[in-house]
């Protein structure tokens, strides 16, 4: 447990709960529908646990998807039903990307953006 999730609220700490389960991130309307927490809640609590870099987020479609900070974090989401899969594997090595910029990463994120499988058989593409 980090430093910073010992004085959690325990609004906080059950909307870090729900996305230590998920393998996907979520919108706060989804986290809501899990932890029965009211959305005003949940926004007020992401914006705190953003500051302690206990969730990250990133845009897609007009929302914005959380996930914990204690899994690292690979995406496929789909542009055309907006579904999105953990990409299990990581190709990209932090020692690589410091070698190429002479700096030191902390942390990286991937969204690979495209069109599913589903999609493509949807149109004909496949």
């Amino acid at each position: 447990m980090k430093h910073s999730e010992r004085h959690l609220t325990k609004s906080a700490a059950a909307i870090l709960e729900a996305l230590a389960n998920s393998d996907l991130p979520m919108n706060v309307y989804q986290i809501s529908k899990i932890t029965e927490i009211p959305v005003p809640t949940i926004y007020r609590n992401m914006s705190i646990l953003e500051k302690e870099s206990l969730v990250k987020s990133f845009q897609f479609r007009g929302f914005s998807y959380y996930y914990s900070t204690n899994k690292h974090a690979h995406y496929f989401v789909c542009n055309s039903c907006g579904e999105i899969t953990p990409i299990r594997s990581c190709q990209i090595q932090n020692s690589d990307v410091e070698k190429l910029t002479a700096g030191k990463v902390f942390d990286h994120m991937v969204i690979y953006q495209g069109i599913c499988k589903e999609c493509l058989r949807k149109e004909g593409k496949m």
